[in-house]
């Protein structure tokens, strides 16, 4: 079976991950957490795995 022109390019054709999109999630986030009631100093110290999993426990 012949591996076909279009199967060859499929990566290239993938949509790519945008800087902006993901700084905009990161806000989001932060949003939802001081809602929650963490404090900015607190979200300063976070990495974001840290914002992920506290969002996950709070369910924000």
């Amino acid at each position: 079976m012949r591996i076909r022109r279009a199967m060859r390019k499929k990566p290239l054709r993938r949509p790519v991950k945008k800087p902006r999109l993901k700084r905009q999630r990161l806000a989001q986030q932060k949003k939802r957490l001081i809602g929650a009631g963490y404090t900015d100093e607190q979200l300063v110290h976070m990495n974001v795995k840290q914002i992920r999993t506290a969002i996950s426990e709070t369910g924000a």
